[in-house]
């Protein structure tokens, strides 16, 4: 095919013309710096130039007259507009005020143009964007505080039997135990911070909103350092079938094991008043180990980047079912009710944005045993993640990736 047979014919908004000749001014928009006493200047670039197009055009016929006044009003009328050009195509441009038409006794039946258009850009302004991932703090941090309050009005141990207080204190022990063991794994230095909550209960229980605050800020602690130990390692690596790779993914398992804790059942009978705030009291602090919990998993959802999107989905449905089976608690005050919704929606919300970016597992099955540097050479054209594949797939020696299928990343 010829050069002339792809020329397009050129027109704006709809009107044609005839082309004589045209340039388009390119480049880059830079700024130039230069200093004293120094012979090589610095160019700080600054983006891409607006393109400009001219056209040397003309109009011809036995009624060019009318074309011509189409032509005009075409370059008159306010926006951007379409223009043809015979070798860029179509072009979204708007006229300047460089644009002429010129008639000449020596030419009848014809006029001239000179036309000059710059390319038109979209107009933007600024757009507010929710931090989604704030607001999940925000609804933690009030669901935190609704918990402390509903805990402070129902525990108590003065003016009872010293059995309420005995019981009070087991209930402690146990629900912090529990918490310490399947957040940090019975790490070192744990103890410690249980027995220092023990020894400072007279103190405590005669303030519940301290004591609220005390345990709220242990479970913050022990969800610092990594969680997820021994006793949630079947819970952990099972959660919806994914092998998990973000770094919350483990605390965050352990943080729903411990949102599932129950108040132990009383070994008495005699419902005598001693006996009903003694219940009261195992009830209202298994009620705060959970929302705790809750509060912090939120946190650590809303901190966390997950790069991977059937983890980020599986941490967000995991996290929401557990809320709601929060809420269908009978005794859940309706501050508490509406703090625990709004987080729901919190969470939901910011987990399904965040999911939009993150890469998807694929399943792959090797022809042969490998090894993962050749496997991820294949997939990737990179053979530093060889260790991601065997990180993920739990292959025993990375020298010997085996033919069965493995997740990988897309």
């Amino acid at each position: 095919m010829a050069w002339r047979d792809q020329l397009r014919p050129a027109s704006f908004r709809g009107v044609p013309f005839k082309v004589d000749g045209d340039e388009l001014a390119a480049g880059r928009r830079v700024q130039l710096h230069e200093y004293p006493q120094r012979d090589k200047p610095f160019v700080e670039d600054l983006g891409r130039a607006t393109r400009k197009v001219t056209l040397t055009a003309y109009v011809i016929g036995p009624q060019y007259m009318a074309q011509r006044d189409r032509l005009l009003a075409a370059l008159e009328e306010a926006g951007p507009g379409e223009l043809v050009h015979p070798h860029f195509g179509t072009l979204r441009v708007a006229a300047d005020g460089e644009c002429r038409v010129a008639h000449s006794a020596d030419e009848g039946g014809m006029c001239r143009f000179s036309l000059s258009f710059v390319e038109a850009g979209e107009l933007s302004f600024p757009a507010a964007k929710v931090n989604s991932a704030a607001q999940t703090k925000l609804k933690a941090d009030a669901l935190s505080t609704a918990s402390a309050g509903d805990f402070a009005k129902a525990f108590g141990v003065a003016g009872y039997a010293d059995f309420v207080r005995e019981g009070a204190v087991a209930d402690l022990t146990k629900a912090v135990s529990l918490a310490e063991r399947v957040l940090r794994g019975g790490g070192a230095g744990g103890s410690s911070l249980l027995s220092g909550l023990l020894s400072d209960t007279d103190r405590l229980f005669g303030s519940p909103w301290a004591l609220a605050q005390r345990v709220l800020g242990l479970i913050r602690s022990f969800t610092a350092t990594g969680g997820g130990g021994s006793a949630t390692t079947s819970a952990a690596t099972g959660w919806t079938g994914v092998a998990r790779s973000s770094p919350a993914a483990r605390p965050l398992a352990a943080l729903l094991h411990v949102a599932s804790y129950t108040a132990p059942a009383p070994a008495y009978t005699r419902a005598t008043p001693a006996r009903q705030q003694q219940a009261t009291n195992s009830t209202a602090l298994a009620a705060l180990v959970r929302r705790s919990a809750l509060v912090h998993a939120a946190e650590v959802s809303a901190a966390a980047d997950w790069p991977v999107h059937q983890e980020v989905i599986a941490a967000r449905d995991e996290l929401a079912a557990r809320i709601d089976a929060e809420t269908l608690r009978p005794d859940v005050p309706d501050d508490t009710f509406r703090a625990l919704t709004d987080l729901r929606v919190a969470v939901v919300q910011d987990l399904t944005a965040r999911s939009a970016g993150a890469a998807r597992l694929a399943t792959v099955t090797p022809t042969a045993v490998q090894p993962a540097v050749v496997l991820a050479y294949d997939l990737y054209e990179d053979a530093g993640r060889g260790e991601e594949i065997v990180t993920r797939n739990r292959v025993a020696h990375p020298g010997f990736v085996p033919p069965a299928p493995l997740k990988v990343l897309t």
